[in-house]
């Protein structure tokens, strides 16, 4: 057996999220033993495996221009710089966290040559969703959110895995479905007995009022298709943005189409249903933000004026959650990897999918990952 050299530099070390007052760093390999990172006037000691690996640093200075040093017990000091951004105006109100493409019962990942888990004790999306809503909940979130694919082919024995996955949350939540969980495959169950089996109630758009905000899901599947619509659920989702006192979080799956044609697998919302979607809602409340999936990227972008964000799986690499924040003058973004080592560890071998490309395609940029957004 062959036998790998110490790691003596730090592979893929990065500061692969910031917000107002923190910051996580991740890599894909550090000497093994303990390692100290410090930034600002915090500091934390990390027990290194040589493997890949996250911790966050708190109570870090807002809108700074700050560096991050990770000193290995043997080794040289290596330096991050970071800059946090600045907090949105106000006062902070709440905190929502949330997950897209959990896909429960899928055993593995890829496109032609797909990675596949062997011997594992609790499969890897479960291990990987309880991970992220264990993770968001201690970040603080009072509210948890899924956006879609929440299992992977509806099969009978998936909805029971959602069940418990739900059941161990400590906070409430809201769900949606995706289109995986529309395509009954191979021992796949109609979706309404699914959601029965596992005693959910579900409503195609539904919402729940925090402090500042009103977080607003709703379906975009077709039955048995893979891309989306809003042509359904227009009125009752412009109904519930107009007769809010507050801003708006509306958290759908599939994302929206930039062009007539998709350029990219897997198709999204077309033009010519979103567009008119979009100039709707913006009209019925200016102060808003719109969440997807689908796309299992981290990406965000404006379009008729409205503030789009895709958020990844925590399933696959980069393996992420999100966690917003809110001000009473606007909204935060953070998008963490799931830092828990049995989870990060399947998360960062499959950056090997789709030939290495998806470990380009998938984390998108710091910017587009976090972001603070006032209220116009």
């Amino acid at each position: 057996m062959r036998r790998h050299p110490p790691i003596s530099i730090p592979r893929n070390l990065e500061a692969f999220a910031v917000e107002p007052d923190a910051a996580q760093v991740a890599w894909r390999g550090l000497p093994s033993g303990p390692i100290e990172f410090s930034c600002a006037d915090t500091s934390l000691t990390f027990q290194s495996d040589g493997g890949p690996g996250a911790v966050s640093l708190d109570h870090l200075p807002p809108n700074s221009k700050l560096t991050i040093r990770v000193t290995p017990s043997s080794g040289s000091t290596h330096e991050l710089p970071i800059t946090t951004p600045a907090p949105p105006p106000g006062e902070r109100l709440a905190r929502f966290a949330t997950m897209s493409d959990l896909h429960l019962g899928s055993t593995k990942f890829g496109l032609v040559k797909k990675l596949r888990e062997k011997n594992a004790e609790i499969p890897h999306p479960m291990r990987c969703a309880v991970a992220a809503g264990n993770e968001a909940q201690a970040w603080g979130a009072e509210q948890l959110i899924l956006k879609g694919d929440l299992t992977h082919h509806t099969r009978a024995d998936e909805w029971p895995q959602l069940e418990e996955l739900v059941r161990g949350f400590q906070v409430p939540y809201l769900f949606t479905l995706g289109n995986h969980d529309r395509q009954p495959k191979k021992k796949g169950i109609d979706t309404d007995k699914g959601l029965a089996n596992a005693g959910l109630d579900f409503s195609p758009v539904d919402s729940i009022d925090l402090p500042g905000i009103r977080i607003v899901v709703a379906d975009t599947t077709i039955p048995t298709k893979g891309h989306g619509q809003t042509s359904k659920i227009t009125d009752e989702v412009v109904g519930l943005l107009s007769s809010s006192d507050t801003p708006v979080f509306l958290g759908i799956h599939h994302h929206f189409e930039q062009f007539v044609l998709p350029w990219f697998w897997p198709p999204g919302i077309p033009t010519w249903e979103g567009l008119p979607f979009l100039k709707a809602i913006r009209a019925a409340n200016h102060r808003l933000m719109v969440s997807c999936g689908h796309t299992h990227r981290n990406r965000a972008y404006t379009r008729k004026g409205v503030l789009i964000s895709e958020v990844a799986s925590p399933k696959d690499f980069p393996g992420v959650w999100a966690g917003y924040t809110v001000y009473e003058g606007g909204i935060a973004q953070t998008v963490r990897r799931v830092a828990t080592p049995s989870a990060i560890a399947w998360t960062d071998n499959t950056r090997k999918a789709v030939g290495g490309i998806w470990s380009m395609w998938a984390p998108g940029y710091l910017d587009q990952r976090c972001f603070s957004h006032p209220w116009e």
